[in-house]
């Protein structure tokens, strides 16, 4: 071959990969696509194995989901502040919720994903979750922990409080399949 040709080749190739480097780097993490709200759950609930599964439902009160979770009703905000510790205010910022209980004892395990009206209110609308679900006043046992996650840049929110091993697998879970698309904001033990 003809050096022109070679160097020719050599330099189309660097400026294709520096404009993939260049691409990679820039446009941050990519997003996951979700049917809804309770599909980010299920994303992280499919991967579960059989020996950290347990008894759980999700949803509406009215329309139960057994062992997935599922959409809420936020017309009903009594039964969704109820549920997931959250309050009217905050539900004023979202457009979708999810839940995902232990359906013997929800202290054991709690998680819920919103969908928020705006992803710029993210960093706020987590910081607020936490105050609220700390700020519960629980009966027949405590939460050992909580954590809150970020995901698609503050799309959604999701949360997750109950026993640490459950808390800290469910964490391990979701990070592991939203990849780069999920940001913990949040984790700590509940005092």
């Amino acid at each position: 071959m003809n050096k022109k040709i070679i160097m020719s080749i050599v330099a189309v190739a660097l400026v294709v990969a520096i404009g993939v480097i260049a691409v990679g780097c820039g446009n941050g993490a990519a997003k996951m696509e979700f049917t809804d709200t309770a599909d980010v759950i299920n994303k992280v609930v499919d991967t579960y194995t059989e020996e950290n599964k347990f008894f759980a439902v999700g949803g509406d009160i009215n329309a139960p989901v057994d062992g997935k979770a599922g959409l809420m009703n936020l017309a009903d905000t009594e039964v969704v502040n109820s549920m997931l510790h959250t309050n009217d205010e905050l539900l004023a910022d979202v457009d979708e919720v999810a839940s995902f209980v232990h359906a013997m004892n929800a202290n054991t395990f709690t998680s819920g994903a919103f969908k928020l009206k705006s992803a710029g209110d993210a960093e706020s609308f987590a910081a607020s979750l936490k105050e609220s679900v700390l700020a519960t006043q629980w009966m027949c046992g405590f939460p050992e922990k909580i954590v809150i996650v970020n995901v698609n840049g503050g799309d959604y929110v999701v949360y997750a409080i109950g026993n640490g091993e459950a808390i800290d697998y469910f964490k391990t879970q979701l990070t592991t399949v939203m990849g780069e698309s999920a940001v913990v904001v949040a984790e700590e033990a509940v005092a």
